[in-house]
């Protein structure tokens, strides 16, 4: 059985899906992969050969917590969400298909894996970006990550995440990270 997909509009006044990867998923995000450009886009991700490809995206399926976004039978993002082993603390990896990029794509896929991921108890998400892709580095300042390390090639970004158990009056879950209150849609 297919997990829920929610419906989603992009900048453009376009829809498209976001929702829990599962395994019959994989060979549309493959297809997403093989086509995506540039390759390697960031810190030799994702492969450039097929074949390693292919074994990389398996491999996230298999350790990470996996949301995609599609428009229609196509995938056009990919967020992974990889736990430390405990589940305390993650590292985050979002792809966006370059025709699909600057439509906001990118951001609900953060968006929605902290909605979905961060209520299974992470205590911190974080990741690390190349200081000129700029077009991320606000995605994931807009979500609510902050700098928290740099070298002269990346930096690491980092958010915060604890959970109080409800909203007064909603019963919702709050998530509270150190930009404010995001509301969790139960």
């Amino acid at each position: 059985m297919r997990p829920e997909r929610f419906g989603r509009t992009d900048k453009s006044g376009n829809p498209f899906e976001i929702g829990i990867g599962c395994a019959e998923d994989l060979p549309p995000l493959l297809g997403m992969y093989r086509t995506f450009c540039p390759k390697p886009a960031s810190q030799g991700l994702p492969p450039e050969d097929p074949v390693t490809c292919q074994n990389w995206v398996e491999r996230l399926f298999r350790i990470g917590l996996n949301a995609l976004a599609w428009r229609g039978d196509r995938v056009i993002g990919h967020v992974v969400l990889i736990s430390d082993g405990k589940k305390k603390s993650g590292e985050i990896v979002i792809f966006v298909d370059q025709n699909h990029r600057n439509l906001g794509v990118g951001t609900e896929l953060a968006r929605f894996a902290m909605e979905k991921f961060g209520p299974l108890g992470f205590e911190l998400i974080w990741l690390t970006v190349r200081v000129s892709n700029f077009q991320a580095i606000k995605l994931y300042t807009k979500v609510g990550f902050e700098f928290c390390d740099m070298d002269s090639y990346e930096r690491v970004m980092a958010i915060k995440l604890s959970f109080n158990v409800a909203q007064p009056g909603t019963g919702q879950p709050i998530l509270r990270t150190f930009r404010g209150l995001v509301e969790i849609k139960g």
